[in-house]
């Protein structure tokens, strides 16, 4: 399974890179659209922390799964348990599963697993 991960935060990457063992895991580098680069690298899975302002990830989101040739692509967010309104952003544009950055923590093992089914 193919996985483009939005995120730049150093404590994340090395939890992802270690649950992600076994997957292919594309880094957006940082500067690159969420959207040209999930075109670009057709990935299965999009993890994205919504809580980083310059992704823009909720138009992202939307962008992505109003087109035809990406929407298919599953999308993984996760922020702040207190950021009420991204977290309802996320939801709006189609985010397929957002959650807290703890549950997103405590739940990653099997993300990747139960995602490639």
């Amino acid at each position: 399974m193919r996985v483009l991960v939005a995120v730049h935060d150093l404590m994340f990457t090395s939890k992802i890179n270690a649950a992600g063992k076994g997957h292919e895991l594309v880094w957006l580098p940082r500067g690159t659209a969420i959207a040209d680069k999930v075109r670009e690298v057709k990935p299965d899975v999009l993890v994205v922390d919504l809580g980083n302002a310059n992704l823009k990830a909720p138009e992202a989101i939307r962008a992505l799964k109003s087109d035809e040739a990406t929407k298919g692509v599953h999308v993984i967010g996760y922020t702040g348990h207190t950021e009420e309104s991204i977290i309802q952003a996320a939801h709006d544009a189609g985010a397929d599963q957002v959650m807290s950055k703890g549950e997103f923590t405590r739940r990653l093992p099997e993300l990747f697993t139960a995602t490639a089914r």
